[in-house]
């Protein structure tokens, strides 16, 4: 029994492992999931591992690498600018070694780094890049305001993002076409105001509080999905070249400015979008669409628009709760709508509403007003006010498609306050049989602007 004990033994050691009689591919993919130093460590496992990793397509340099590549010991004792050296010496060796198609590559800026290291590295990546055809780019900068215009046009990106980073202007190398590019996402990137970028198959533009930056300045014909966040406006808002946009979120942080304005804010900025398929607003944007008077419903029907968000809408204001109705009325086939209220209002120059204000206002403004195919209604941070419940009053009544209604109450929200105002939602007329209210534990979450943005501390920016 100790023979046969042992040949079995023998027997088991003999064999492969599964994981190395993987075709080639398929081992790429599996090291794209590790951290880059792990999958170079694979290396040392066999000799048919050893140049494995030198072909994955996607290298990732984050903060795990940084705090492997230098320390904190260690660059008190030899300085940063040093530890720096040698945190971009370590990916220009991978780069070197890699040998294949590079498809996607992400860098992440080490804090308090000395950044004219790393740029002028990143100068000497380019045309290594150009010649590995890579298609996305991701670089996570740590200062915005260093002056450095890298050539990123010349290579043949479908994706770039950037953050905290100076994106190039025109002056820099007589113009700037991005031939291939569909998805660009910048945050705390900043340029001159005069620039313009020429991306004729760009259909995605992130821009978060980025400086001198606007949708104007990229000519972008097939533009179908732009997200924007500021802290101010600092210029008169313009819709040129977001006719053919289905997608679109606006965050205004700060208050926006007065503007004397011929044309409602919400005409100007919703004349031209016609074709709009999903709106998102943000914070003080409803109050900047509010300015200037507000028609009723739109000259022009937005008959595409199929979801409508309205995050941190301050119940309290007249003019807000009246730019909501003028976008409902004006959605003849919107089918979801998100509605989350501010749930701790600032105080600014604008005109309150009282109970009896909104009463008027309902019974006028409702009356000609359906949701013929209105199906999922979402009310985040509801506190129990009489503009609050005359709008699901006015949802359940005018809304014959209407499947469930959700509700998030606010924490602040007194529980006999919370028990009265369902004992009035539940005695609302609904003209869906199959119209339900429901409790939501969570608010409904805010602007999308890509899973990228997870990935980033945007504290100190939104």
């Amino acid at each position: 029994m100790a023979e046969s004990s042992t040949r079995k033994v023998r027997r088991t050691h003999s064999k492969k492992d599964r994981i190395s009689v993987l075709p080639r591919n398929i081992l790429e993919t599996i090291l794209c999931f590790l951290p880059i130093q792990d999958a170079v460590r694979t290396s040392i496992l066999s000799r048919s591992w050893r140049h494995c990793w030198t072909t994955i397509p996607n290298l990732v340099f984050d903060d795990d690498i940084s705090s492997i590549s230098f320390g904190t010991s260690e660059c008190e004792c030899n300085g940063l600018e040093l530890m720096v050296v040698k945190y971009v010496s370590v990916i220009n060796k991978i780069l070197i070694l890699h040998d294949g198609p590079l498809l996607k590559f992400f860098l992440r800026f080490p804090s308090l780094c000395k950044a004219r290291v790393i740029h002028d590295y990143l100068d000497q990546w380019i045309p290594l890049f150009s010649r590995k055809g890579i298609k996305q780019l991701t670089i996570l900068g740590y200062d915005r305001w260093h002056f450095t215009a890298h050539n990123f046009s010349s290579l043949g990106l479908t994706h770039l993002r950037l953050a905290n980073f100076w994106f190039p202007c025109i002056p820099a190398f007589g113009g700037m076409t991005y031939t291939y590019l569909r998805i660009i996402e910048l945050i705390g990137v900043a340029t001159t105001e005069n620039s313009i970028f020429d991306c004729p198959v760009l259909e995605k533009l992130t821009l978060m509080v980025s400086y001198g930056l606007s949708h104007t300045n990229f000519r972008a014909p097939n533009l179908k999905c732009l997200h924007q966040h500021y802290r101010e406006m600092i210029s008169e808002y313009s819709s040129a070249g977001l006719e053919n946009l289905r997608e679109y979120s606006f965050r205004l942080s700060g208050d926006p400015p007065i503007m004397q304005t011929e044309t409602p804010n919400v005409v100007n900025v919703l004349s031209s979008l016609h074709k709009i398929e999903k709106f998102s607003i943000a914070k003080y944007f409803m109050r900047y669409l509010a300015a200037g008077g507000l028609p009723k419903r739109l000259s022009r029907p937005l008959s595409y628009l199929r979801t409508l968000s309205c995050f941190d809408i301050n119940f309290t204001c007249l003019a807000e709760v009246s730019c909501l109705l003028c976008l409902i009325r004006s959605a003849p086939n919107l089918c979801k709508l998100h509605i989350s209220v501010d749930p701790d209002p600032e105080e600014g120059n604008f005109e309150e509403s009282s109970e009896e204000d909104f009463q008027d206002c309902s019974a006028d403004q409702f009356q000609d007003c359906t949701a013929d195919h209105l199906e999922i209604v979402t009310f985040s941070h509801f506190q129990g006010l009489k503009a609050e419940l005359e709008l699901v009053k006015f949802l359940l009544a005018r809304s014959p498609l209407l499947k469930t209604m959700f509700i998030h109450r606010n924490l602040n929200m007194e529980k006999d306050v919370a028990f009265k105002s369902l004992e009035e939602m539940l005695e609302f007329s609904r003209a869906s049989s199959r119209a339900q209210i429901k409790s939501l534990k969570y608010p409904f979450g805010a602007v999308d602007y890509g899973p990228w943005v997870n990935d980033l501390d945007i504290c100190d920016f939104v």
